[in-house]
């Protein structure tokens, strides 16, 4: 009786072992598989705002890696409007916009690599009532100098006709310079007759001397 007492005891503690390191394993488990989650973003998903943001702010559960984390804040018309690279301190990653961005909708879409070394990625959406301020100068500078350029044309259209008279100087001087270039031409055919006619005289000077010799 009392060795099969023992028995039972310790069968009892090794299922007891074995269903607490199951629980643990099971527990312990989800934890070790999740991945760093996007908690909030400035803008929020959705929002409207007055104004284009200075920067977007991505906060997430735990710190990304700065190693290959990309934001893209694409305008309504897929113009990616992001300045510089992704800047990331703590749990937080942060994308400069540029200043001449437009008002309208935006989609963001970004991509980091959590802390367990698997990258994640996301998109979200929100709307810029206005334009920030610095974009209205440059779109005046853009527009005020098609204004002048009429006065350019027309500036660039006139010297045509005093460039055409300048122009057929140098065809009526190529005119007259033309006629002495057959001079070279007469020397050369010249000089071939000539060296036709030697070898035509050295061919006929031989044969004689030939003829001699076989009379002799």
């Amino acid at each position: 009786m009392v060795k099969y007492t023992l028995t039972n005891r310790r069968s009892r503690s090794v299922g007891l072992a074995a269903v607490l390191l199951l629980v643990m394993l099971g527990l312990g488990a989800p934890a070790a598989q999740a991945h760093d989650e996007l908690a909030s973003s400035t803008p929020a998903d959705g929002a409207t705002v007055a104004s284009v943001p200075a920067t977007i702010s991505l906060r997430f559960n735990d710190a990304p890696v700065t190693l290959g984390a990309r934001v893209e804040v694409l305008d309504s018309s897929g113009v990616d409007r992001a300045d510089g690279s992704v800047s990331v301190t703590g749990t937080t990653a942060s994308q400069r916009i540029a200043p001449t961005a437009p008002a309208g909708a935006y989609t963001v879409r970004w991509r980091v690599v959590s802390a367990d070394s698997h990258p994640i990625n996301g998109t979200f959406t929100f709307t810029v009532q206005t334009a920030s301020t610095s974009a209205v100068p440059s779109a005046a500078w853009t527009q005020a100098p098609s204004s002048a350029a009429a006065p350019s044309a027309a500036a660039t259209q006139a010297p045509p006709a005093a460039g055409s008279q300048e122009a057929a100087s140098p065809e009526a001087a190529s005119q007259e310079t033309s006629s002495p270039s057959a001079a070279p031409i007469v020397i050369i055919v010249l000089g071939v007759l000539l060296l036709v006619g030697f070898g035509i005289w050295m061919f006929l000077s031989g044969r004689r001397r030939r003829g001699d010799g076989t009379q002799q």
